[in-house]
């Protein structure tokens, strides 16, 4: 579940994939999907990984870009800026694209067949050179948002990404910008 002014952190049941999201982010998430009401929105994940890439630290979630198209249970993620903010994202921080952040009002935070094929492209497209994309999905309505998180590894093989308490006293990944982090 989402809260106010927590971070979030998913991991894989075999602990090879995660993401962590600070509590601003957080409160980004919320306050996108607050303003789309019945409609989809989404962005992009901007970031890095632990050392050991087992755990993507998000540094920045985007809103709907202009060129964006939505309805109640459809959204086109347009592209308007985001190249633009990407070499930015890495002239500046060497952060990069990490992946993709969708709402789905008033339902599960579940891919549909739709978001799958979407994730499983750009796993296997040299343009995004992101063989193991994210898909962070919120759901719910008002203060009951729910979330989840899929990796899609290289396009074969999807890994559901749960919350874990004991994951926000810290953990083997490290914070962002501790040493076990390369920035990566």
């Amino acid at each position: 579940m989402l809260l106010p002014g927590k971070e979030l952190c998913l991991h894989s049941s075999d602990g090879r994939f995660g993401i962590r999201l600070q509590a601003a982010h957080v409160a980004s998430l919320m306050a996108e999907c607050q303003k789309a009401g019945s409609q989809e929105t989404g962005g992009i994940l901007i970031g890095h990984y632990s050392r050991d890439h087992a755990m993507a630290f998000v540094t920045e979630v985007t809103s709907a870009p202009i060129d964006s198209k939505r309805g109640n249970t459809w959204f086109d993620r347009g592209v308007r800026g985001l190249k633009r903010k990407l070499q930015v994202s890495w002239r500046k921080a060497s952060t990069f694209y990490l992946g993709e952040w969708h709402f789905h009002p008033g339902a599960l935070p579940n891919p549909s067949p739709v978001d799958s094929a979407q994730m499983t492209a750009i796993a296997t497209s040299p343009h995004y050179a992101c063989p193991e994309p994210i898909l962070l999905i919120v759901g719910g309505t008002g203060a009951h948002r729910n979330v989840a998180g899929y990796v899609y590894e290289k396009g074969i093989q999807r890994h559901t990404l749960s919350q874990d308490d004991k994951s926000l006293e810290g953990g083997q990944h490290g914070e962002p910008g501790d040493p076990s982090s390369d920035g990566r």
